[in-house]
């Protein structure tokens, strides 16, 4: 059975990383292209982050309504998406950006608590989605940015 409480309290605590992480960076640096060697900016990682979290939540949605259908990922479909939502990011306003960040984690986490209280329990399914696009997927960027602001304070 999965802990869905346990995920959670660490998709939560991973939230507040990734938050800290992003509060480190000067409004000034926020969509300076240098956070990744591929030339995103802050604001761009973090609208990555936002469309993972609301295609999740769309996902889960998806499952909780049983309406979800397995797609194959490969890397290239995944790297097609990143970089489709990195164009769209490069003209963004930070604000938006910054909205929709937050907004799409709020209904990440909504809709795995839905489909909990609704199925009884997380589906490893919904657990996999859920974990790749939150706390394991934010962890990944959370360095990125503390390398960032190091490179600049050094």
């Amino acid at each position: 059975m999965i802990d869905a409480p346990r995920l959670l309290r660490e998709e939560e605590a991973a939230w507040r990383s990734i938050g800290e992480g992003f509060g480190l960076i000067p409004d000034a640096r926020f969509e300076e292209p240098s956070l990744t060697p591929e030339g995103w900016s802050p604001k761009d990682a973090m609208f990555h982050v936002a469309g993972w979290t609301d295609d999740c939540a769309r996902q889960l949605d998806r499952m909780r309504l049983g309406s979800f259908v397995a797609a194959e990922e490969t890397r290239e479909t995944i790297e097609r998406q990143n970089r489709a939502w990195f164009e769209v990011s490069y003209g963004m306003d930070p604000a938006e950006v910054r909205s929709r960040f937050a907004d799409s984690r709020r209904r990440m986490v909504d809709a795995f608590t839905a489909l909990v209280v609704a199925l009884g329990e997380a589906t490893p399914e919904a657990a996999e989605w859920f974990e790749e696009s939150g706390a394991l997927h934010y962890a990944k960027h959370v360095d990125d940015l503390r390398s960032f602001v190091e490179a600049v304070s050094a």
